[in-house]
């Protein structure tokens, strides 16, 4: 079964989507994009301002869900252009700075609004 978590803290993005899904010991983040957390207005900036406000968002998420960003076992990190990959890891390696941060794929598309990045987890909840 599963079951759908709303954050407290962070605005969620509209549409069919569950922000975050629970099944079993695991939940599944939906991916982020840059959005100031209260009022869900869209950031757009450097690569690296994207960045640091999508895991600023996730970091609020993981919280009000009563863990860390360490409960993160997997990222997958959706860039507008590979050009952006050094900019968004200099600030990754910013958040994920334990011994074994989580596993990550990032790939480079189209992006809704022409956001700079997007960033979905998969959460150890147990």
């Amino acid at each position: 079964m599963k079951q759908k978590f709303v954050p407290k803290r962070v605005k969620t993005f509209p549409g069919p989507v569950s922000p975050v899904v629970i099944a079993g010991d695991y939940a599944f983040l939906s991916g982020q994009i840059s959005m100031h957390p209260e009022t869900g207005e869209v950031i757009k900036g450097s690569i690296e301002e994207e960045t640091k406000r999508v895991l600023e968002n996730i970091q609020l998420i993981v919280e009000d869900m009563g863990l860390s960003l360490n409960h993160i076992l997997k990222c997958d990190v959706f860039l507008l252009s590979m050009s952006d990959f050094d900019g968004m890891n200099t600030i990754y390696k910013e958040f994920f700075t334990e011994e074994c941060p989580p596993a990550r794929t990032a790939v480079a598309m189209s992006l809704w609004g022409d956001m700079k990045l997007e960033i979905s987890a998969i959460i150890k909840i147990q």
